[in-house]
């Protein structure tokens, strides 16, 4: 065991931590189920009275919202699970809410807690695989602190998203990549988990598999697919056996640039002073600059035996089909782009992650506004 790198993946963590138990202090009067941002519109299995939790009123809440219902009922065998709104797309990514349900072993009081455990876990095993990244490059290991930051981490310890799970488990892949002659069965792992996650974990194993194909690795490259069954079986048992979850549509996928255009056709509105709008409607611009730079980057890199590439160039093509609804949101596109941005990163192509975080951190400018003032009283 690395101990710097160690040391790295516990401070991470306890960023993290820090941050929660602030905001949850200072702006949500100490209740710990503000962080999953159930909204009015949604309502709210009667089984989950007990937790009181925190609804922000005329809100349809965000994604961390759903997560926490399949945590409780990940096999909707209940009214919990049949809550949840957009079964489609939560179910199948099992991983950390499943994770949390087998750690409290299923007892409801327990659930919460260990969803914010799995939360962190994530966030520090990804800063201790940066961190060994990052000395194995010769570079100082203690920089790997600042994912924290990065917007898909923000996003993820901040609403309870699974995007850090995928994120860390991406950032394990380039690791065990440069090793996989003595590491294969560990990248095997993280690229099944990495699927289970989210499906943009998928794309994982093609941009590993394109590598293995010009290689002539034709066994390997057999092997490397049944890591993808455990994601192929869940999702069918997902929208076979649970109620509202069949498969999307294929007009989900097959318009190109549809989303980005309707971000920029469409921006939003917001109901503040003119200065503070333009300090916002600015910052989205250049992150949605960013956004073109990294996939301008990533398809010009094309593919070949370099699996990073690959998956860049992959999560490139990706992003030109996502939905209306991605770009404008500010924590939308960074954090589902997140292993694009981590990939140039560590290709020292630093632009497109500069660009795209500092609308990010203006998202949750209220909330450190909010501790400021709590902490000074």
């Amino acid at each position: 065991m690395n101990r710097r790198a160690l040391a790295v993946a516990l401070v991470c963590s306890a960023l993290g931590f820090a941050w929660q138990w602030l905001t949850v202090r200072y702006n949500y009067a100490g209740n710990w189920t503000a962080l999953f941002c159930h909204g009015s519109e949604i309502p709210l299995p009667r089984a989950l009275a007990g937790e009181h939790i925190y609804v922000f009123p005329n809100s349809g809440g965000y994604d961390g919202q759903s997560y926490h219902l399949v945590a409780h009922d990940p096999l909707a065998r209940t009214e919990t699970g049949r809550a949840v709104p957009d079964p489609t797309l939560r179910f199948p990514r099992i991983l950390l809410p499943g994770l949390a349900h087998l750690l409290a072993l299923g007892r409801t009081q327990w659930i919460d807690p260990a969803y914010h455990f799995c939360e962190l876990f994530f966030l520090g095993l990804g800063a201790w695989w940066l961190a060994r990244l990052l000395e194995r490059e010769g570079r100082d290991p203690r920089w790997a602190v600042l994912y924290v930051i990065v917007p898909s981490s923000i996003a993820s310890i901040d609403r309870m998203l699974v995007d850090v799970a995928v994120v860390s488990l991406a950032i394990g892949f380039a690791f065990y990549l440069e090793q996989e002659e003595t590491s294969f069965w560990k990248l095997y792992f993280v690229l099944m988990a990495a699927a289970l996650c989210r499906e943009t974990g998928l794309l994982l194993l093609p941009a590993y598999g394109i590598r293995l194909l010009l290689r002539r690795r034709f066994g390997r490259l057999a092997l490397l697919v049944t890591a993808a069954l455990p994601w192929a079986i869940w999702t069918w048992w997902t929208r076979t056996y649970i109620a509202g979850a069949a498969a999307l549509g294929i007009e989900y996928f097959f318009y190109p640039f549809r989303g980005m255009m309707d971000a920029v056709e469409h921006p939003r509105h917001f109901a503040y002073p003119a200065a503070i709008v333009a300090v916002i409607v600015g910052l989205w611009w250049v992150q949605f600059g960013g956004i073109l730079l990294a996939l301008w980057q990533g398809v010009r890199r094309g593919t070949g035996e370099d699996a990073i590439n690959n998956a860049c160039f992959l999560w490139s093509c990706f992003a030109i089909v996502l939905p209306p609804g991605v770009y404008d949101d500010p924590f939308a596109g960074a954090r589902v782009l997140a292993p694009l941005l981590l990939f140039q990163f560590l290709r020292k192509e630093y632009w497109p992650l500069l660009l795209v975080t500092p609308r990010v951190w203006l998202e949750i400018a209220p909330q450190a506004i909010g501790i400021a003032k709590g902490i000074v009283r």
